[in-house]
């Protein structure tokens, strides 16, 4: 029985992606994937599933598929808030390859020359922003994962609720032609033209 194979795509460009990965998807009888990954990675296969909140059609495509050759694209690395954990509710690890990747967070600190082993990481998607705040604003150094219910400027504004003074750089679509990095203290005001992009690494240091 062939493995699963569960492959970090990066941040989502092309340049991160790296040679074992893509190794892991030549021959594949299917990839899963989010729209966006499936348009870059997945070009050439054989067959596909676009994944949004389809997870049981997911696990039946699988088990129906499995020995065709089955990848699983994820965000960043899988075993960082991606979904190596929902996988592992369902197959045994033995049954599972993970090829890691290259995370958002890895690659927001490395654009801001900042070591990371001592900031503690926090993920807003399905998570109530107030307890992402809570937490990051009792850390010296955070990073955050945004999310819809968890937009940076949300958190941005919640954090600022609190008296400890911060500085918070935001990472934009790393990786990606649109990359950018905007830093704010605390007082602040959240720039107009960032309210609607999403995709994005916060750090929150202390001031």
């Amino acid at each position: 029985m062939q493995k699963i194979k569960v492959i970090g795509v990066g941040p989502g460009g092309p340049r991160h992606l790296t040679p074992e990965a893509k190794e892991a998807m030549r021959g594949a009888g299917l990839i899963i994937g989010g729209e966006r990954h499936l348009k870059t990675f997945a070009v050439e296969a054989r067959d596909k599933l676009a994944l949004k909140s389809n997870f049981q059609e997911m696990l039946e495509k699988i088990i129906l598929r499995r020995e065709s050759g089955v990848v699983v694209l994820a965000s960043g690395d899988p075993g960082m808030y991606g979904i190596l954990r929902f996988l592992l509710k369902h197959f045994d690890p033995g049954d599972i390859e993970v090829v890691p990747g290259i995370s958002s967070v890895q690659l927001a600190f490395a654009r801001l020359s900042m070591p990371w082993d001592d900031a503690v990481m926090l993920s807003a998607h399905g998570r109530p922003a107030e307890k992402v705040a809570e937490l990051a604003r009792g850390a010296g150094k955070a990073a955050i994962l945004t999310g819809t219910g968890g937009t940076p400027e949300k958190i941005f504004k919640l954090i600022n609720q609190g008296p400890e003074k911060k500085v918070f750089y935001f990472c934009y679509d790393l990786g990606l032609p649109g990359e950018d990095v905007v830093r704010l203290s605390s007082g602040e005001i959240f720039p107009e033209e960032y309210r609607d992009r999403q995709n994005c690494v916060m750090v929150v240091l202390d001031e």
